[in-house]
């Protein structure tokens, strides 16, 4: 068993097809299906269950595969580290960022990170609570490092802080909402709310201190995007309760109006493996995260948001881990 019969095993099992994965892997088919007999010849065991519908996986096939992905990705980690050491950073890396920060946080990092380190192949998942856990993507090794509202850390992964910003009413324009003016829990009461749908940590967090008063959100519509949420305050059906960097963009351009709530905030945390640690690109990436906050933030783009954990400097010392 090697690397390449590793790669083009899982690429076989993605398309279900030796002869489609044979066209992708520029190889000739009868040789693919010779490194298939081969790869399981010396497992000894049976990976690829073959019909006219095509081929799906066995129970060890299955097994193979979710082991496969992650050796890959630890050969390709400790490639690009032996790489590093001579010359730019390369390989792979793979991070996870909460739609809130795409304006703000997501976008600007991916510009600066392609511009300076072209030789990195950079991934970037983007999904919300309950859709995208990334907690659970950097612990079983699909991303090398996410941003996430803080929670229980898990034993097998690093927590740094990052970013404290308040939780926000967002209305349309004109509903009276300010940013120097912050509102109490109270103030929500009355509101027709356009929520995220559950979980949804944002929400969550509201919830749960109005309930701690005998407050309730009036809840009309559960939407499951950000996007759509927040057309539907620019439109106005509503208002919704979003971190602070949610409605950046919209605020500066006059389609939304917002106003802080008092004592409502959200923390957000730098998370990557604690075994692995991270590659001198993946060093990079967790210093540019700060850089881009801490720009955003002096020039008044995140108000009211505060970096913590450490101030961004050149040589990328990491802030102590959360407790």
């Amino acid at each position: 068993m090697n690397v390449r019969q590793l790669q083009y095993f899982l690429q076989v099992a993605e398309l279900g097809s030796v002869t489609r994965a044979a066209e992708v892997l520029h190889i000739a088919q009868p040789a693919l299906s010779r490194h298939m007999r081969s790869l399981e010849e010396d497992l000894d065991a049976t990976l690829l269950h073959r019909s006219e519908r095509g081929i799906t996986l066995t129970e060890a096939g299955e097994c193979l595969r979710e082991s496969a992905v992650e050796l890959l990705r630890h050969f390709d980690r400790v490639r690009s580290e032996v790489r590093d050491r001579s010359g730019d950073a390369s390989g792979e890396l793979t991070i996870a960022l909460p739609p809130s920060m795409s304006e703000l946080l997501a976008f600007p990092v991916m510009q600066r990170f392609r511009t300076s380190f072209p030789n990195v192949l950079l991934r970037v998942f983007e999904g919300s609570s309950g859709v995208l856990d990334a907690w659970s993507m950097v612990a079983q090794g699909k991303a090398d490092l996410a941003v996430v509202a803080s929670g229980e850390p898990l034993a097998s992964l690093e927590a740094y802080p990052f970013i404290e910003e308040p939780m926000c009413l967002l209305g349309p324009p004109g509903s009276g909402l300010a940013m120097d003016r912050p509102l109490t829990l109270k103030d929500l009461v009355d509101r027709p709310m356009v929520a995220m749908s559950r979980p949804n940590v944002g929400r969550m967090r509201v919830e749960s201190a109005m309930a701690e008063r005998g407050f309730r959100l009036n809840v009309a519509m559960e939407v499951n995007t950000r996007q759509l949420v927040l057309k539907a305050v620019e439109a106005g059906l509503g208002f919704t309760t979003l971190p602070l960097c949610s409605g950046s963009d919209l605020l500066e351009r006059g389609a939304i109006s917002m106003a802080p709530i008092e004592g409502v905030v959200i923390s957000w945390l730098l998370i990557n493996g604690r075994e692995q640690g991270l590659s001198v690109a993946g060093q990079r990436m967790q210093l540019m995260l700060r850089q881009v906050a801490h720009e955003q933030i002096s020039t008044g783009r995140w108000p009211l948001a505060r970096l913590k954990g450490f101030m961004p400097s050149e040589d990328g010392r990491p802030p102590p881990p959360s407790t």
